[in-house]
């Protein structure tokens, strides 16, 4: 479900490679996009009003912001989508229509598009890196910190529903980091980004109703913006806070994160690169 056009960005040699690429709504577009380039992300695009941009992770991954206020779907300050960027749509499409997933794609005025059935019925983006920026402003992506990636974190319950989210991603390039456990299973595809297979809190949802005004069937899939990096957590942190962003260090059992709220208020953890 694009909102805006997407701007080329190191193009990789195959043209039907996903790109992990949560669409976050948020109150505060200026607001978040300084935040994010404070963890070490840094713009591809942005519009003159700062009320959308792409930021990209040196280690693979981007984020999209764009302002609540001007959802087609009337998305809520906070809420993150699940969505993936390709070279290619048509060559995507292709290769994902040969493992058997259902693809819709059709042209925007700013180039082809589409949507790819996830397993829960939802419509999961499917942007196609585009040359024009439509009097958006073109950014380089230099500075992003090359230790960072972006992970999008799904509600996945272990046994069959996880089974079928892994395999969904596994058509995606995104395959296990390692055995995982019932609360988590780390996929990752090198330069791509990763998903996290979470097992869901109380009443959370992997989609919900409400897909825009040209296709109104369709479900939202929703995810939680996750970050994994390399750097040093407590460095890390430290760097946050004095960016004016009190961040901490969580020691759980084996698990070890930052934990740091965004402008919007929601929580956001970042975890050591598996």
């Amino acid at each position: 479900m694009t909102e805006h056009p997407v701007p080329a960005h190191r193009a990789t040699p195959d043209p039907s490679a996903f790109t992990v690429f949560p669409l976050r709504f948020t109150a505060k577009p200026r607001a978040l996009i300084d935040f994010l380039r404070t963890v070490g992300m840094a713009p591809l695009l942005t519009s003159p009003s700062d009320q959308y941009a792409e930021l990209v992770a040196g280690g693979g991954g981007r984020v999209m912001v764009h302002s609540a206020s001007t959802s087609a779907t009337g998305s809520p300050a906070g809420e993150t989508q699940l969505s993936t960027v390709v070279r290619s749509t048509d060559a995507a499409a292709e290769q994902l229509r040969e493992a058997g997933l259902e693809v819709t794609v059709w042209d925007e005025a700013y180039g082809r598009q589409g949507n790819i059935t996830g397993p829960h019925g939802e419509a999961i983006g499917l942007n196609e890196d585009q040359e024009d920026h439509y009097g958006y402003v073109a950014h380089d992506g230099a500075g992003a910190d090359a230790r960072l990636s972006v992970v999008a974190v799904r509600a996945s319950a272990e046994g069959v529903e996880r089974d079928r989210d892994v395999a969904f991603f596994g058509a995606l390039g995104f395959v296990s980091a390692d055995a995982g456990s019932p609360a988590y299973r780390a996929l990752v595809s090198p330069g791509s980004g990763g998903v996290g297979l979470h097992a869901p809190a109380e009443g959370e949802v992997a989609s919900r109703p409400g897909g825009d005004s040209a296709h109104p069937a369709l479900r939202v899939p929703l995810v939680r913006l996750g970050l994994t990096t390399t750097e040093d957590l407590g460095e890390l942190a430290a760097r946050l806070t004095d960016g004016g962003y009190p961040a901490r260090v969580v020691e759980g059992g084996a698990v070890r994160s930052v934990h740091v709220a965004d402008p919007d208020g929601q929580h956001l953890e970042i975890h050591p690169a598996s």
